[in-house]
């Protein structure tokens, strides 16, 4: 995207920045529902220090690696071969961060996954950074508990202006439901994955 910081730190509205509003929710969250949540970052290389560095001054959040993991960094390669590039001015230049499909992997390597359990945490919210409108919602919370299932995504319909993006399609294999990007649709497929009549939903984030 170009920026030189973590897209949360952005303003948003009367100087507060996505990661002030997310703050400013848990702890509205926590009064409201008079428990000790807890909230936890996923950050890359690129954000770690500028995000514990903003949400220093919000004393009833975490701190530390009660605050955040880091997710893990995958090499750049060349469009000539796929080789690993490399950037001699600046080696940082030479990583980047899996995204959101590492959240499994990052919490299972970092450790945090087998802390959280440890502590007795059974259910976990995830949602990006710049999705304000996602908070907990103890009616979907309710109903999850209650179905026993071991992961609910929230979706929308799709609409031309989400034809780009990724949507849910059906594995031909298993059956299984998957999410499936753009990053990831042949050339070939490509007037079909933008086909919102035909693939209708899209995962909100």
């Amino acid at each position: 995207m170009g920026l030189d910081k973590a897209k949360s730190l952005l303003t948003v509205t009367n100087d507060n920045s996505f990661l002030d509003l997310i703050a400013k929710q848990v702890e509205s969250m926590q009064k409201e529902h008079k428990t000790d949540l807890a909230f936890m970052l996923m950050n890359s290389f690129a954000t770690s220090a500028d995000t514990l560095e903003a949400l220093s001054k919000y004393k009833h959040l975490a701190t530390g690696a009660d605050l955040e993991f880091v997710q893990n960094k995958a090499p750049k390669v060349t469009a000539e071969g796929f080789a690993p590039a490399t950037w001699e001015a600046d080696t940082s230049h030479e990583w980047c961060p899996p995204g959101h499909g590492d959240l499994y992997p990052a919490m299972l390597g970092s450790g945090t996954l087998d802390k959280l359990l440890s502590k007795g945490f059974k259910y976990m919210f995830v949602s990006n950074s710049d999705n304000l409108g996602a908070t907990m919602d103890l009616k979907l919370l309710t109903y999850f508990a209650q179905s026993k299932a071991p992961f609910m995504m929230e979706v929308a319909t799709r609409t031309d202006a989400d034809k780009k993006g990724g949507h849910l399609a059906k594995d031909g294999t298993t059956g299984g439901l998957l999410l499936r990007e753009s990053a990831q649709c042949p050339e070939e497929d490509e007037r079909a994955f933008q086909d919102v009549t035909k693939y209708k939903f899209f995962n909100t984030n």
